[in-house]
């Protein structure tokens, strides 16, 4: 796991239940080339945070559950700072038990979600969404968990 870095930031006013920095690794690993030396940023925050953020940044007023803020250039020979990640811990929980989903899983999802947000992939059109959704969904079963799109 040495090809990534991880800052982690716990921002939010419970921040029980908040996945490991080795988590997170794991999750993102199978992305990113393993040539090169990735640096992330994760900050976890409360709803109040994100949706001022979103406002902010994309217009749109109201909570969300992860932005991606991508940066994507190499600091050193093999050291590239891919961006920053902000997550909303509450709504991440919310959407896990509204949709059965195990918490766990979600986590990875939405990680692994705007970790390719970072590395260019979106979902503007329907071509785009399809071929995210395979991405996501091909990580999600690397790693022994259920495909978030069926």
């Amino acid at each position: 796991m040495q090809n990534i870095i991880i800052n982690l930031q716990k921002c939010c006013k419970n921040p029980q239940y908040i996945p490991k920095k080795t988590l997170f690794q794991r999750w993102i690993k199978n992305i990113l080339n393993k040539k090169e030396i990735h640096i992330i940023t994760i900050r976890v925050v409360d709803k109040k945070d994100i949706q001022k953020l979103n406002y902010i940044y994309r217009k749109i007023n109201k909570p969300t559950n992860i932005l991606a803020f991508p940066f994507n250039e190499f600091i050193k020979h093999n050291a590239k700072l891919l961006g920053d990640l902000v997550v909303c811990k509450s709504i991440i929980e919310q959407e896990s038990y509204q949709y059965y989903k195990l918490l766990e899983a979600h986590w990875a999802h939405i990680t692994i979600h705007g970790t390719l947000h970072l590395l260019g992939y979106d979902h503007k059109t329907q071509r785009q969404t399809n071929i995210m959704e395979q991405v996501e969904n091909k990580i999600m079963a690397s790693l022994n968990y259920p495909k978030p799109y069926i």
